[in-house]
């Protein structure tokens, strides 16, 4: 199987704003609470090491070790770009869609792990544009096939309180798709 282009996209268009953060900003506040635009950035470092770990056989505890370690070290912008390398590599398997992840959050399958990763990227890299002033504008295709694989779960993904405060309840289903994912995904732009 090819690197899901999918997941190359997200991971390209997160690089592309992190290559943006200019050396004073790296403090900032983001749209995450109580998260600074490095802490946002080491988040996604987190994630893409993570997930990595677990395409490559690693276990839950393996997955958990990895969180809340330091992977952006002294240059950020090498760092995030090796972390999505890393995971790009690890998801070039031909059986990782169908593969079970011993995620933190329960046993998935592969295809589902995927379908995070890539929701995580897009929507962070919002965050990470906010924060630092510029473009906001999502990869329109991209945020179509978020929507799709994300819209049934609202229900439960605003109950999980993961989600910031999940959706507003005032997007109207005619809305901008970018607008209708931000709005599930807890953020009010």
């Amino acid at each position: 199987m090819a690197v899901p282009s999918s997941l190359d996209r997200a991971g390209n268009g997160f690089a592309s704003v992190v290559r943006l953060v200019g050396d004073d900003q790296w403090a900032l506040p983001t749209p995450c609470d109580d998260w600074t635009v490095r802490d946002l950035v080491g988040h996604v470092a987190s994630g893409c090491r993570m997930a990595a770990a677990l395409a490559s056989g690693g276990t839950r505890n393996d997955a958990i070790a990895l969180l809340g370690v330091d992977h952006l070290g002294d240059d950020p912008v090498a760092s995030i770009e090796a972390s999505l390398a890393m995971q790009l590599e690890a998801f070039s398997g031909d059986d990782i869609a169908t593969q079970v992840f011993h995620h933190p959050a329960g046993d998935m399958p592969g295809a589902q792990v995927l379908q995070f990763r890539t929701t995580d990227l897009l929507v962070h890299r919002w965050d990470l544009a906010r924060a630092i002033g510029v473009d906001e504008t999502l990869d329109a295709d991209l945020v179509h096939e978020v929507w799709d694989g994300i819209s049934p779960m609202i229900p439960m993904m605003a109950a999980s309180g993961v989600f910031g405060a999940g959706p507003s309840g005032d997007v109207d289903d005619d809305a901008p798709a970018q607008s209708r994912l931000l709005d599930a995904m807890g953020r009010r732009p």
